[in-house]
């Protein structure tokens, strides 16, 4: 059995192995460390916003400098 999971585990995608991942180690006490939480954010900005980005973002670099 231990051979077949390891097969089938070998020909997911990437993207399927961390949900498979987290239900494995359920099975244990030890709780991973690090999530994989997705980001959500929302903004509310005037309506030329998307227009301004560049600029913006080019304003917002030269501040951290």
């Amino acid at each position: 059995m231990r051979e077949e999971l390891h097969h089938l585990v070998d020909c997911l995608p990437e993207e399927k192995v961390a949900p498979l991942l987290r239900l494995v180690r359920d099975q244990f006490d030890e709780r991973p460390v690090v999530r994989d939480l997705p980001f959500i954010g929302l903004l509310e900005a005037e309506p030329d916003f998307a227009e301004r980005s560049e600029e913006i973002m080019r304003s917002e670099n030269n501040h951290s400098l």
